[in-house]
């Protein structure tokens, strides 16, 4: 199975200023690693710098204190994280050294001695020009490369070692406006959506056209014939015959011809872990869900798993007398160790309390809505097309601008894309938001019992 190392930016900028202090000699540091993906994926969840002076250092060797990091191993073997030795090649040597593999046999033949398991540990080059080149160390102490390093921060860096090939004669328009890099990338991307009605439906139609390889799907919802005026590829037979609005989607992009491979989920997010674990797996995600308990968990599941995320949200205010009050929308773009949909004031911890409310004890919601102790929640909001197609439409040209170049704006100072119709705007904001303390501690967490440490899936934790 495919190896996959993930670094948040916020780590990233940390060890590239630790391993390049400015003397052109080598530093280490001790990246400490979340797993998924069975244990084939390494998510940096902390990281130790070695201290410049208590090594060894030349242009061309280091030589560390390993007892530093021996403290922290009980707790690690505890926790079943990974250790991961990152070192510097500041000459820009692209491959591990005969110094290098004498240095981790010796390292990694204790470490195994302390973990005593198979799950792996690794080690990483980072080079001058901020590529990062990487192996695990398996418990045999043989070497085997790891296959895709993402850098995940205001833009999304992904290098990958084997890629699929695209249809050009399919994509040409595509690859004409994005160039080869950027379609094969998103060839080899898996995107997951979560809500495939109103904005998610259009997302998933622009997805599928653009060329993206994999597409996870999740809507535990059936059409009906109230969503025919904005559900594409939805027709009358599909509300008759209650079809699942996933099985619309995956049926639609079966039959485009861009060898899309759809998982569709007809799910909701908190019943099924297998849900939560393919999302894990996804190189991007997209929310497009009203419901506030969902959107709290999807960005959970983005901070854990180090997942770039685009939430969706279209308001329209009726009068109540066949009028219209307001129309707007935002698109937040997201990123681990940043700010969250609740510190950005999308909704409310009082609001959350409620969906989780309505989600698992009807009767109890109904009491305390109709005592006033909780704000009525399950309120049916109005909802065109045309409303919809823009924001879903801005949403895939964010997430667009992320991992390729189309906006002339520095990304770092933009997150918030905000429009309303009624006033008549269409305006990029900076998040002055503070981060998000609770999810920062869990950046790269990977699986944990229970699941994103949620009481809710404490059940779940033999299937990790």
């Amino acid at each position: 199975m495919m190896k996959h190392f993930k670094i948040a930016k916020q780590h990233y900028d940390s060890l590239t200023k630790h391993l390049f202090p400015g003397d052109g000699k080598e530093a280490v540091s001790i990246a400490i690693c979340g797993r998924s993906n069975n244990g084939n994926t390494f998510l940096v969840h902390d990281l130790i710098h070695i201290p410049h002076d208590l090594c060894e250092r030349e242009f061309d060797f280091i030589k560390w204190p390993t007892h530093l990091i021996i403290d922290k191993l009980p707790a690690m073997l505890t926790k079943n994280l990974g250790l991961f030795k990152i070192h510097s090649h500041p000459g820009g040597y692209e491959q591990f050294s005969e110094l290098d593999d004498e240095s981790d046999l010796e390292l990694f033949d204790s470490i195994y001695g302390w973990f005593d398991n198979e799950d792996y540990h690794g080690s990483l080059i980072l080079l001058p020009n901020g590529n990062l080149i990487g192996r695990v160390i398996t418990p045999e102490l043989e070497f085997d490369e790891i296959d895709k390093i993402t850098v995940v921060g205001h833009t999304i860096k992904i290098s990958q070692k084997e890629k699929l090939s695209f249809d050009d004669s399919l994509n040409l328009r595509n690859r004409q406006t994005l160039g080869k890099g950027t379609q094969q990338l998103l060839r080899n991307m898996t995107i997951g959506v979560v809500g495939c009605s109103g904005t998610g439906s259009p997302v998933v139609e622009q997805l599928s056209r653009l060329g993206v390889g994999k597409l996870i799907l999740v809507d535990p919802d059936v059409i009906e014939s109230k969503n025919l005026n904005r559900i594409i590829n939805s027709k009358d037979m599909h509300a008759l015959e209650g079809a699942f609005k996933v099985n619309v989607a995956k049926d639609a992009i079966d039959q485009m011809g861009f060898s899309t491979e759809v998982v569709a989920h007809a799910k909701n997010l908190y019943d099924d872990i297998s849900v939560i674990q393919d999302l894990s797996t996804c190189d991007f995600l997209f929310g497009c869900m009203d419901s506030v308990d969902g959107r709290h968990l999807l960005n959970n599941i983005a901070s854990f798993y180090i997942i770039p995320y685009i939430d969706v949200g279209v308001k329209v205010i009726s009068d109540k007398r066949g009028g219209i009050d307001q129309i707007c929308g935002s698109i937040h773009y997201l990123q681990p160790g940043g700010s969250s949909l609740l510190t950005r004031g999308v909704y409310t911890s009082e609001d959350l309390r409620a969906a989780n409310m309505l989600r698992t004890d009807l009767e109890e919601y109904e009491n305390q809505k109709k005592s006033g102790y909780i704000t009525d929640i399950n309120v049916e909001a109005p909802a065109v097309i045309s409303i919809n197609m823009l924001a879903s439409s801005l949403a895939v040209n964010e997430f667009l601008s992320r991992i390729h170049c189309i906006k002339t704006e520095e990304l770092a100072q933009y997150d918030i894309i905000r429009f309303s119709l009624t006033d008549y705007y269409l305006m990029n904001e900076h998040s002055e938001h503070n981060n998000d303390i609770y999810l920062n501690k869990y950046v790269g967490r990977g699986d944990m019992s229970p699941l994103l440490n949620i009481p809710t899936f404490i059940d779940y934790a033999e299937a990790i």
